[in-house]
């Protein structure tokens, strides 16, 4: 397949053609055939679902399970479905977050309604599950463990036919991810996603997310842990939680310092581990690197390009390039859509409509995956290059052999001005010209009012007008002239930024964002540099000399995104973008346990011996 070819996220191959993905719906949810037009046998399936099934460790610990099962199946011949006798193929999935949560529920229905035995887990010490709770960001853990004992007890159960797969996004992700280098004997493959390979893949120059970061551990983490004090001093339910939020704690936490002082109410059982993880913000705590050579898997890996963890694209990286046999290197998938971190493949995200190509529902591209290694169902689903990925845009899916495109062009974009850059109406250009003679660009920075983040209430990315901001001084714009030729961009920008500033320690802030004829202005990725970790997360921390002026790479997020005929390609270049990044505080203390706030003059130069630009992978032809 050429690797331009357009093709939708599912175009399975069969005999005498493909079955498009409209298709493929209508198959699994039993509506008629549409290359055949008569209806298609049904699949009557019963499900049964046994709760808190007790799992044991190697330890003894008791973790507890909800098992759904096909209670009864008709085959349908083609369609591979499992007989009665034998056991099922078995899907596992370990959670953090209440493993009886209706709004997952549908989705465990819906795979064992296609013939599994589907597994879900509350994790060592969560809910229902016995034992010490270890958070993800912490440094020690127990999951691999777990993990390979979970695998290896459901193989052994009577409704098992021994062969086990396991899905789950983010965290139920990390799950996976940390039990696959010990490789259980009875697990095939991993349908994973929403996950990188280290800790600070969470945010972005060694910067805390409170926007996000918040609403998750506060949220979705803190009030099970409240059980750990003598008595409970906040919610003890997500759902308490949320009502709580709404009515009266708004968004209170968000603007409360320092961090280090957050009260029991807000973080329950978790304020040592907390101050642990803030700490030591900047450093890798997952150990994944350096393990990818002992997972020998085929893995499906899914994102979105609003999705922050989009670092999912260096798990199948790694996967392609250290698995330790051919069979696991060539069997990765990568699939990225226009999609949040949310775990929801919507067509509508934010202000954007991508068209009904971008509407998939989980279970139906799931399945087949599933169907293909566990039971050998020759669907076409490997079929292909292995990367699948929706061009923005031009909302179309299109196959690439490599990630990302090795057919894309580093095209360096110039910033320019005549000192005017503040806001759109201001003077600054975005051009292929190199710069000559001109001066530099500034604002004012004050982390008492930072530039607001546009993002959607869950706190996860998307695409919003940025026309919201538009009054705001302290964002620089640099935009080229409405094109007279389309250009596609997919891959990895990155900005060379040549910037000073009147403290110590700043942050800076870069958006990449498509000019509509009409004014709408739509964000696609972003990059943030905190001054202090420029020279990488790894150094030690180095303040700046105030007025001196640095070079900075702000490497964006991945994108993939078809600039049309009329529109504009634009960069904003501010230092806050809160609260999906935590404000620099200018001061160069540390910012979780300081509460001082100082305003910062920045200063950006685009001139001969410092041009500062963007560079974008243009995609030619």
């Amino acid at each position: 397949m050429d690797s331009s070819e357009s093709v939708g996220p599912l175009s399975l191959a069969c005999r005498g053609g493909t079955i498009s993905y409209g298709a493929l719906k209508c198959i699994l949810s039993h509506r008629q055939d549409p290359k055949k037009g008569r209806p298609l046998p049904l699949v009557k399936t019963e499900i049964t679902v046994e709760h808190n099934v007790l799992t044991p460790m190697r330890d003894g610990t008791i973790l507890r399970a909800d098992v759904y099962l096909p209670e009864k199946v008709i085959p349908i011949g083609a369609m591979g479905a499992t007989s009665e006798s034998g056991g099922f193929p078995t899907l596992v999935c370990r959670t953090p977050y209440d493993k009886s949560r209706e709004r997952d529920a549908e989705r465990y229905r819906g795979l064992a309604s296609n013939g599994y035995a589907v597994v879900v887990q509350d994790k060592r010490g969560r809910w229902e599950s016995d034992g010490l709770y270890r958070p993800m960001y912490g440094s020690q853990f127990d999951d691999a463990e777990d993990g390979y004992d979970t695998i290896e007890w459901a193989a052994a159960q009577p409704w098992s036919n021994g062969k086990i797969g396991t899905f789950g996004y983010s965290y139920p992700s990390w799950t996976q991810w940390m039990l696959a280098p010990l490789m259980p004997p009875h697990l095939v493959t991993m349908f994973a996603g929403g996950m990188g390979p280290k800790t600070t893949d969470w945010e972005m120059g060694g910067v805390f997310r409170p926007g996000r970061a918040l609403q998750w551990l506060l949220g979705l983490i803190a009030p099970d842990t409240q059980k750990w004090l003598d008595e409970a001093q906040g919610p003890t339910t997500i759902d308490d939680y949320d009502a709580i939020t709404r009515v009266a704690n708004r968004e209170k936490w968000l603007w409360f310092l320092p961090w280090s002082e957050l009260p029991l109410e807000a973080v329950g059982g978790l304020r040592e581990s907390f101050h642990d993880w803030l700490r030591n913000h900047h450093k890798d705590r997952f150990g994944f690197v350096g393990n990818f050579s002992k997972i020998d898997l085929p893995v499906h890996h899914r994102t979105g390009w609003y999705d922050r963890l989009i670092a999912t694209t260096d798990m199948y990286d790694h996967m392609i390039n250290e698995a330790p046999s051919e069979h696991a290197r060539a069997n990765q998938r990568l699939f990225i859509g226009p999609y949040t971190h949310a775990n929801e493949m919507t067509r509508v995200t934010g202000d954007m409509d991508f068209g009904p190509d971008a509407e998939i529902d989980w279970v139906e591209l799931a399945t087949p995956w599933f169907d293909y290694w566990l039971k050998g169902q020759q669907n076409g689903v490997m079929d292909g290059a292995p990367a699948n990925i929706f061009v923005m845009g031009a909302n179309r899916w299109r196959r690439e052999e490599t990630w990302p495109p090795s057919r894309a062009v580093d095209t360096d974009f110039f910033l320019h001005s005549s000192g005017g850059a503040n806001t759109p109406s201001g003077d600054g250009e975005l051009s292929l010209e190199g710069p000559g003679l001109e001066g530099p660009d500034s604002y004012v920075y004050d982390p008492r009012d930072p530039v607001m983040s546009l993002y959607l209430a869950n706190g996860q990315d998307g695409p919003f007008d940025q026309r919201m901001n538009a009054h705001r001084r302290d964002i620089l714009v640099y935009q080229t002239a409405p094109l007279e030729q389309a250009i596609e961009v997919t891959g990895n920008p990155v900005l060379r930024l040549h910037a000073a500033s009147d403290a110590v320690d700043t942050d800076f802030t870069v958006k990449l964002i498509d000019v509509h004829p009409d004014g709408t202005a739509i964000n696609l990725c972003y990059g943030f540099q905190r001054a202090r970790f420029r020279n990488g997360l790894d150094e030690p921390t180095e303040l700046m000399t105030p007025g001196e002026v640095y070079e900075f790479d702000l490497k964006l997020l991945p994108t993939s995104n078809l600039f049309k005929i009329g529109h504009r390609i634009r960069i904003d270049i501010s230092s806050s973008d809160y609260p999906n990044h935590d404000r620099n505080h200018n001061t160069g203390a540390d910012d979780w346990q300081d509460a001082e706030l100082r305003p910062a003059r920045q200063a950006v130069f685009h001139d001969a011996t410092r041009p500062s630009r963007i560079t974008l992978p243009v995609i030619e032809g």
